[in-house]
């Protein structure tokens, strides 16, 4: 019997998972598997946003392309609606997921 690395396949499941917060601010998941590679070692991608009421990504955690000129590994946040990327280590599923929604709550309290 093969090992199934659950944590992983609940990351797996959120795949296209949307939904509104309090203030009309949204929640975006786009998980695939792919191929692991040097920049994607854990075999997946990754883009975990946060949305404000008119559309514009606050903030968000994603694999989905490189940090030029950093480190060859993709992972990074996207601070706070700006352009500026933050390279983040991701952990575990369930870790990336923690650290994500742990930005979202501190952000929406500090704007409320």
């Amino acid at each position: 019997m093969p090992d199934v690395d659950y944590e992983l396949e609940v990351l797996l499941s959120l795949d296209g998972l949307r939904f509104q917060i309090a203030g009309g601010y949204r929640v975006k998941i786009a998980v695939q598997r792919v191929e692991a590679t040097r920049s994607r070692p854990q075999g997946i991608k990754y883009s975990l946003t946060l949305h404000g009421p008119e559309g514009r990504r606050i903030y968000g955690h994603d694999n989905a392309h490189g940090m030029r000129r950093q480190r060859p590994e993709s992972d990074h946040r996207h601070v706070y609606g700006g352009r500026r990327l933050v390279p983040y280590a991701y952990r575990w599923p369930v870790r990336l997921l923690e650290d994500f929604y742990a930005e979202v709550e501190q952000f929406y309290e500090s704007e409320v």
